[in-house]
Parts: structure tokens; sequence; C-alpha cells
């Protein structure tokens, strides 16, 4: 499988889910296509123990992050009891190394809707929160119709020492500032990218040290594409594409820019290959 330089931008997708059961009998293959595409990189977000082997295999590839969290779609699956042991579980997995952070966690008001469901994401989200500042790793906080509940939260509990990023970050242009201050970069994916005007509001907003791109591969939309059932870490450069022009710069910059931020923030040393 061809790791050869691509013609257009080196590219490191800051975020995706590449050993979801989605890209099962066909990982190598999306691994291939990345590269092909120019993805030097990956950053593999969790979702719970039960991937968890799978994600740490994953992570012996070069140029490929892993980290460990728990969702705050799976908290939402989980009652107070079962959280704790699912938390403890995340304990004891971030106590063997080479977990890149912490993640992905946070909140999710579209799916926790009620009083009780959100206590046991703020729940979740504290304590994650606490073991990436004990660990000193970089966090990634997924947010979506919480941003203000967020911030409030961060403001309370201090900043992560390693920063962190907000993962397909869906608030509004005047609430980046907020999140930049606590430490957490800003990155962006397909689901803002097919909003034009609010991405270019967005990420106007986001110094250029402090940007990431991502695709949130298999479930992340790609840009000017509504028929994917599944999108992979290639599809990047749709991302790059919709996010450069918003910017008015040329993608082989802004995808350099990005993917040094993300390289830096999760220490990726290496770059990727599509050999098993």
């Amino acid at each position: 499988m061809s790791t050869a330089k691509a013609e257009g931008p080196v590219m490191i997708d800051a975020h995706c889910h590449l050993h979801f059961a989605a890209f099962d009998g066909e990982r190598d293959e999306a691994l291939a296509r990345a590269a092909d595409a120019g993805v030097r990189g990956l950053v593999v977000a969790d979702y719970d123990h039960r991937l968890r082997g799978a994600l740490q295999h994953l992570g012996e590839r070069p140029g490929v992050a892993v980290c460990a969290g728990v969702h705050p779609w799976a908290v939402d699956a989980l009652g107070a009891e079962a959280l704790t042991r699912e938390l403890t579980l995340l304990e004891e997995a971030l106590a063997s190394p080479g977990w890149a952070a912490v993640g992905e966690f946070g909140l999710d008001f579209v799916r926790a809707t009620d009083k009780d469901a959100r206590a046991l994401q703020l729940r979740a989200c504290s304590a994650q929160l606490r073991m990436a500042r004990e660990r000193e790793l970089p966090v990634v906080l997924h947010a979506v119709r919480c941003h203000s509940t967020l911030h409030d939260l961060l403001r309370r509990e201090g900043p992560s020492p390693a920063g962190g990023i907000m993962h397909g970050y869906s608030g509004s242009a005047r609430q980046v500032p907020l999140f930049l201050m606590h430490g957490l970069d800003i990155s962006v994916g397909g689901r803002l990218a097919k909003h034009a005007e609010k991405l270019r509001a967005v990420v106007q907003q986001v110094p250029a040290d402090r940007l990431h791109l991502e695709t949130d591969c298999p479930d992340g939309p790609v840009p000017g594409d509504s028929g994917s059932e599944r999108s992979e870490p290639a599809d990047l450069v749709e991302v790059v594409r919709a996010v450069a022009a918003a910017l008015g710069q040329s993608p082989e910059r802004l995808a350099a820019r990005c993917a040094e931020n993300t390289r830096r923030l999760f220490h990726l040393d290496s770059t990727l290959s599509a050999d098993a």
C-alpha cells in the first residue's frame, strides 16, 4: 500500500473513530486511501471501554494517536452505578502508557434532555477533566447545545495544563474566545463546514496556531457530499477546501498549519503508514 507523498495538501485528521465497526474488514484500505489523499496522521477518539482494545491496537501504528474516554452518548446509556464502573475502567486504562489524550467526553444536551441525564453527563465530564489534569494529558471535548454550561464547568474546574480541543465545534463565533481562554483549541469538521456563513464567522475568531481540522468519521458529514453513508479520513481534503475558502487561504497553507497544530498538541512524532 502506497504512502508516497500525495499531490495537494498534507493533512492530519484531528478527530476520527477508525476503530469503529463501520471500518471492520476495510480498515487497511481506508488507511491506504487516507495516505494517498495526503493524510499523514490520525487522532482516534474513544467511545467507551468496549472497543478500547481495538483502539489500543490501532494506536500501535505509526502516525496514529489514540485517546481514552467515555463519550456523553455512552453516559446516557448508563445509570449512576454503571457510570462509576465505566469511569473506574477508564482510570485503569489511563494508568497504562500510550494515550495521547483523554476523550472524547463532554456534554450533549440534545441527547440529555432532563435534569437527571444532564447531571450524569456533568459528573462524567468533571471526572474526566480531573483525570486529564492529574495525568497532564490534553482533553478532547464533545459539546452540543451546552456551550454556556460547559464554559461554567470549565471555569469551576480550571483548565487542563496540557490543553485540548473542542472537537467538531458547533458553538457560536462569539463563544470561541471563551474556550480559547480555557486553553482549548478549536477543531472544525464537516458539520460546520456545510454552513459557509457560520463557518467563516467561527474560523475568523480562531488564531492560526489554535485551529485543527477533522472528519469525525465514520459519521461526520463530508462537505459537498450528501450521498455518502460513511465518511473516512481521506475525506479530510474536503474539509480543508471548505475551511480554506472561508479563510481565503490556499488549502496547502491551511492544511500544513493545522497539521502542525495537531501534531504538536497530541505529540504525533511519526507518519501514518497504511501497512498492516
